[in-house]
């Protein structure tokens, strides 16, 4: 059941997760470095490790190495530094939450489930 759980969370998060953040990278690293294969790995690589970093040190602590290890992620599979990565993960979120925007206001959709 656990097991089923996660996978359902990594398959959500390549098909809504990861073509934001190449979008990101692209538009901060550009298309040479920001491949869309490295997008997915990167997602599926974070979902993992934040499930793990969350069994062993709870949600607020947990949290911030979640973050810590995303963006390691993105230096490392980006080939950028960590401001870089910090604006990429920054503008992913501002991404994010304009789709969201744009489906609640403008598609009229009040719920995605």
């Amino acid at each position: 059941m656990i097991l089923q759980s996660l996978l359902g969370y990594i398959i959500a998060s390549i098909l809504i997760q990861a073509p934001i953040l190449w979008l990101a990278g692209r538009i901060i690293v550009g298309s040479e470095r920001a491949r869309f294969m490295d997008a997915v790995l990167i997602t599926i690589l974070a979902v993992l490790a934040n499930a793990v970093i969350g069994v062993f040190l709870g949600q607020t602590l947990g949290g911030l190495s979640g973050l810590l290890v995303y963006l390691f992620l993105i230096v490392r599979y980006y080939e950028t530094d960590w401001i870089r990565a910090g604006i990429i993960a920054v503008l992913n979120t501002i991404i994010g939450w304009i789709i969201v925007w744009i489906m609640v206001v403008i598609m009229g959709m009040t719920a995605i489930f």
